[in-house]
């Protein structure tokens, strides 16, 4: 049976939703060239409720020689992070970026996977924005809960599975980046430039019109079908560090087609592996 996960809010049904107090928003802006500008824009302004959420920390753990760029943080420590952010079994928790999701897509997969009921803000911030709805500039204090989750990734695919894959074929892997990175024609952060061998490419930006906001679900349907083969029973989707992966695991629940499984490691995992086969070359 096809279980379709939660996945979308506009901002007029956000408005209505702020009056509620079991509402817990999370501001996910983030920049990968400037690590503090999130806060620095949230402080400007932000919705209503809204808690930072310092995303290169609280939704990774610290980068090691081994791992992508943001792996996932320990299930004890986000355990504690979602108690810190006042998150428990009722809560109803929204999250949003400014970049059509594609920040706020890994908190949402990060936060679904224990059962929370969480969904991403369509348009994100400058959707509210264009609804002319109240803006804070006062710094959220998050009011800590003593409810405990028993976090789990159990959509987590790891290195070891890849490198297997290739022998076993259990899974298509789906690169997120932008078409010139996929192809090793721009790599402005990564040390090495191209995409795991046999992927293929749906960069997550297809998943929105001209103004940020999501396709119709129909027309996402389409289109992925397009893209998605019999060839594989399942779908493994990357990135470059394991966050727009997960716009395209939104984008195809919102379209109603079942997806889960991301490579966190993702290519800037995959990278230093390739840097390590040629050292030893």
């Amino acid at each position: 049976m096809i279980v379709l996960l939660k996945s979308l809010i506009d901002a007029n049904e956000l408005n209505v939703l702020l009056e509620q107090d079991n509402v817990i928003v999370l501001d996910c802006r983030f920049y990968l060239t400037d690590h503090s500008k999130g806060l620095s824009e949230y402080q400007k302004g932000h919705i209503p409720k809204a808690i930072f959420v310092d995303v290169h920390h609280q939704l990774a753990s610290p980068e090691t020689e081994m791992t992508g760029r943001h792996p996932l943080p320990e299930p004890v420590v986000f355990s504690k992070q979602l108690q810190d952010w006042g998150v428990n079994s009722e809560s109803q928790v929204v999250v949003y970026d400014d970049m059509g999701g594609a920040i706020a897509a890994r908190a949402w997969w990060m936060l679904i996977q224990q059962g929370i009921d969480v969904r991403v803000l369509n348009g994100g911030f400058p959707a509210w924005l264009k609804e002319d709805f109240s803006v804070s500039l006062v710094d959220e204090l998050a009011k800590p809960v003593d409810y405990q989750f028993d976090v789990t990734f159990p959509w987590e695919i790891n290195e070891q599975a890849v490198v297997e894959n290739f022998e076993t074929d259990q899974f298509q892997l789906v690169d997120a980046r932008a078409s010139d990175r996929f192809n090793g024609e721009n790599e402005f952060i990564d040390p090495v430039a191209g995409h795991i061998p046999g992927a293929i490419n749906r960069p997550f930006s297809d998943n929105l019109d001209s103004d940020g906001y999501f396709k119709p679900a129909e027309q996402l349907h389409v289109e992925w079908q397009d893209w998605l083969s019999s060839k594989s029973s399942d779908y493994v989707y990357y990135c470059g560090s394991g966050a727009t992966a997960c716009h395209n695991v939104l984008a195809l629940n919102y379209a109603g087609i079942e997806a889960n499984l991301v490579y966190v490691g993702s290519w800037s995992q995959w990278a230093k592996r390739m840097l390590r086969a040629t050292s030893l070359s």
